[in-house]
C-alpha cells in the first residue's frame, strides 16, 4: 500500500503528467510484486513562481533543475534493499516519463507505523 505524492511545476508541452503518474504507480507496484490498484498516487502542480532554486523560478519543468518532489509513504517493515529499489524505480520511471535528465527527481521515503494509520475501515497494525 504505497502512496505517492508528486509536487512539480507544469510540464513541458507533450508531457502527460497523468500518464506519468499512472506509469510510476504501475512500475512501483510491479517492483513490489503487488497489484497496481494497491499503489495510490496524487499530483499537485505548483504554479509558476511557487518553486524556486535560489532566485530561479521557471514557469515550466526544466530538464536539469527544480526536480519534481516525490514523497513515497508506505507501511513499516520493508528492508533497506527494498526501500532503495522503490526509490530508484520511482525516480527512474518519473524522469523518463517527464523527459527530464536522469537524477532530476527528488524522492523521499516515509513509513507509517503500526497503529498509526487508518485505511480500509480500520487502524492498520503489524500482522493485521
Amino acid at each position: 500500500m504505497p502512496v505517492l505524492e508528486v509536487r512539480a511545476l507544469p510540464q513541458k508541452p507533450g508531457v502527460d503528467r497523468h500518464a506519468a503518474l499512472k506509469r510510476v504507480c504501475t512500475e512501483l507496484a510491479g517492483a513490489l510484486g503487488e497489484r497496481p490498484s494497491g499503489t495510490w498516487g496524487t499530483w499537485v502542480e505548483l504554479p509558476p513562481g511557487a518553486y524556486v532554486e535560489g532566485d530561479d523560478a521557471p514557469a515550466v519543468q526544466p530538464d536539469s533543475t527544480h526536480p519534481p518532489i516525490v514523497r513515497v509513504f508506505a507501511f513499516e517493515g520493508r528492508s533497506p534493499d527494498l526501500i532503495e529499489k522503490m526509490l530508484t524505480v520511482v525516480a527512474d520511471t518519473l524522469a523518463t516519463a517527464l523527459q527530464v535528465e536522469p537524477g532530476n527527481v527528488f524522492v523521499v521515503y516515509e513509513e507509517g507505523r503500526s497503529g498509526r494509520l487508518y485505511s480500509g475501515g480500520s487502524v492498520v497494525k503489524k500482522g493485521g
